[in-house]
């Protein structure tokens, strides 16, 4: 019994096996973007804000202890910086406070 004789597709022949691959590929790839895309980059808006949050108040602290620092070596009472802190803190404090019930 002879067997039949098969031709293997030449190069110039279009797999329709890698293209029906490729087209689903393409359509996955496509719904994925759509869909996670918007969820990762709110992920990483909140991960980077935290961070921010994180250094900002690391940065301030240290940032208001030099400044009682230097203030301190000023001539003069020390009272004077104490009350001057107080007054700004006590100032800021009152902001947040108002801001906290819209009218």
């Amino acid at each position: 019994m002879a067997s039949p004789q098969v031709t293997p597709p030449t190069s110039s022949e279009p797999d329709w096996t890698d293209q029906v691959t490729g087209l689903v590929v393409d359509v996955v790839d496509s719904i994925r973007d759509k869909t996670t895309g918007p969820v990762l980059n709110a992920a990483r808006g909140v991960v980077f804000g935290l961070i921010a949050l994180f250094v900002i108040m690391i940065v301030a602290t240290i940032g208001l202890i030099m400044l009682g620092r230097a203030l301190s070596l000023l001539p003069g009472p020390v009272w004077t910086l104490y009350l001057g802190l107080g007054v700004l803190f006590s100032v800021a404090g009152l902001a947040v406070m108002r801001m906290r019930f819209p009218k």
